[in-house]
């Protein structure tokens, strides 16, 4: 279950916030993805989707599950649905994403969703995901960039959603931090808080101390590293002063964090 503040910012969703959350498994995506959407469909909201085929699936199918019918909305011009990567090839030049290409479409998205809708738009993107996957992160951060200056032009929320395994080293391999200078929340997810406690006692083991309790102070307060969960923003801090020892404080978390699962 979502904390009262998650929960609170895909339901209310307000103009100009930017959000992101690192999922692992689909499941939790689905059901963050939902709350955002159906939440927008019966206020009334213009809602837009850059989504995989997979995951656009996911979220219709749950979406007829709570009773709302998206060919209804679709109709009305209430909901846009666009493929992520068939999108992205509209945007890249040279593998990195074109401001103007991208404020062109775009924008004429916003334009006809907002016609129809009452109120801020809903934008849900999967497009940086994509990009990440792909490898190409600095051109992920770009696009992120992109938004925050298209929301000089449109009022509209938006959520970004990355698949990141975090109880795995891979993870922190990319500037994670970055993700969390673009985007105004870092939303946690239900087992943030579980893999928080598993961390603390894996560097209980490895350093002799619960580094959660000491790393909230290891940065200045306006980088993006801040805004993400505790047990995340440790392994960020972990990985950048003890780099050595963080393949094996994330062994030892995993332990702890699937001995913890009911």
């Amino acid at each position: 279950m979502a904390t009262p503040l998650v929960s609170a910012l895909l339901i209310e969703a307000p103009a100009n916030r930017h959000f992101a959350q690192l999922h692992r498994d689909p499941q939790a995506l689905t059901d963050a993805v939902t709350l955002y959407l159906q939440t927008g469909l019966r206020r009334g909201n213009g809602v837009v989707l850059f989504a995989t085929p997979i995951h656009t699936d996911l979220f219709l199918t749950r979406l007829r599950e709570d009773g709302l019918d998206q060919g209804t909305f679709i109709k009305s011009g209430q909901l846009e649905l666009h493929d992520a990567e068939l999108s992205l090839r509209k945007l890249m030049q040279h593998d990195m994403p074109d401001w103007e290409d991208f404020r062109r479409s775009v924008g004429a998205v916003f334009e006809r969703v907002r016609a129809f809708g009452r109120g801020t738009t809903r934008v849900y993107c999967e497009m940086v995901n994509v990009l990440w996957q792909e490898g190409k992160q600095e051109a992920a951060i770009r696009l992120e960039e992109y938004w925050n200056e298209l929301a000089r032009l449109y009022p509209f929320s938006l959520f970004c959603s990355y698949m990141l395994d975090v109880h795995h080293e891979h993870s922190y391999n990319g500037p994670l931090e970055e993700i969390g200078r673009t985007h105004s929340d870092i939303l946690g997810t239900p087992d943030d808080e579980r893999f928080r406690v598993a961390l603390d006692a894996a560097s209980r083991d490895v350093f002799g101390v619960p580094l959660s309790q000491m790393v909230g102070y290891s940065r200045r307060r306006d980088s993006g590293e801040q805004r993400f969960p505790s047990g995340q923003r440790t392994m960020l801090w972990v990985k950048r002063n003890l780099p050595t020892a963080s393949a094996a404080v994330l062994e030892r978390a995993r332990r702890y964090y699937e001995e913890s699962l009911p």
